[in-house]
């Protein structure tokens, strides 16, 4: 199960629209809001959890999973996304993320979210 909680919008992509002109049809680029995400991985052979932010989640999980050549997630591999949280400025996702890391964020984790 993937739990996700939105607490704003947008994405940090670029998509590409075809669009009507005076002369026909052109294409044209569209930037989006940069968007924050809390997240939880779960490790269900280890029964680990590791909670971090970012602002490119998919990125994030390949290198947690792949990349890396040292550090906590490379001993408990592999990783599962387990809960998501957006956000639409930095700030308060590392706000959201400390909690997450203290003892209440961690007992609200226990409470809310299964593995």
């Amino acid at each position: 199960w993937i739990h996700i909680r939105r607490g704003g919008h947008g994405f940090n992509s670029r998509l590409r629209y075809k669009i009507p002109t005076l002369y026909g049809w052109d294409f044209c680029l569209i930037q989006f809001m940069t968007e924050f995400v809390v997240y939880i991985l779960y490790s269900d052979s280890h029964r680990k959890t590791y909670i971090g932010f970012t602002s490119d989640l998919i990125h994030r999980f390949h290198s947690h999973n792949q990349l890396a050549t040292k550090g906590y997630t490379l001993r408990y591999r592999p990783w599962e996304v387990a809960y998501v949280e957006f956000f639409t400025n930095k700030k308060d996702a590392m706000i959201r993320e400390r909690y997450l890391k203290s003892g209440r964020g961690r007992e609200w984790i226990k409470n809310n979210i299964s593995f």
